[in-house]
């Protein structure tokens, strides 16, 4: 891996969203997520897809606005107008409702894992089924993933009654949507950088 793709997967940023997880076994972890959403009964083929494919289509966009401006902007009406038919998918209406229904916290958000705030504590091997849903953009991911390390909560104060923190590493997680969450950490860092020149040059005038 090249020193710019290190860098692309290390960048984190911190991001308010709403997380939910379940904890599972070794057997359901190595089965597969689309097992597990089926032994839930909650598989959706069709939802699967959609995921994948707004992932993809978010990844193009970003590559054809830095080449065409307009085209990425007719890209982008595209996107906003299938994801307004998506949203009334019944199993993606409810995953996103259910998640909304607990408080967002802040999280520590990078391509390759979350650093995210719990009641309980969850051991170093801990596997995971999670979802979360970014405050910023409505951006939901589901993912398998591992916790790697115990934390003190993350940004304490903003996450209120959850006493103990865990950074896990996704696993499973497709490529496209790992590069939705590489592109909305970055945008969300400039538009930062943007604010804060805006701020020097008013202090400046």
């Amino acid at each position: 891996m090249s020193n710019q793709q290190d860098k692309r997967r290390s960048f984190r940023v911190n991001e308010s969203a709403y997380v939910k997880y379940d904890v599972i076994s070794d057997q359901q972890f190595f089965d597969g997520i689309d097992q597990y959403r089926m032994q839930l009964g909650v598989d959706d083929g069709a939802q699967a897809k959609l995921i994948d494919l707004d992932a993809r289509i978010i990844e193009s966009m970003h590559r054809v606005f830095a080449e065409n401006e307009r085209a990425g902007k007719v890209l982008e009406l595209l996107n906003d107008k299938i994801n307004m038919l998506a949203e009334q998918m019944p199993g993606l209406r409810k995953s996103k409702s259910d998640l909304l229904k607990t408080s967002p916290q802040v999280c520590d958000v990078g391509a390759d894992g979350l650093v995210f705030s719990a009641s309980e504590r969850l051991p170093v091997g801990t596997k995971l089924y999670l979802r979360f849903l970014l405050s910023s953009d409505n951006r939901y991911v589901e993912t398998f993933c591992m916790v790697v390390r115990e934390t003190k909560s993350p940004h304490n104060g903003a996450n209120d009654g959850l006493a103990y923190g865990a950074a896990v590493e996704f696993h499973g997680m497709k490529p496209s949507q790992r590069e939705i969450l590489i592109q909305h950490m970055f945008s969300l860092e400039s538009e930062t950088l943007r604010m804060r020149r805006l701020q020097l040059d008013n202090a400046d005038a």
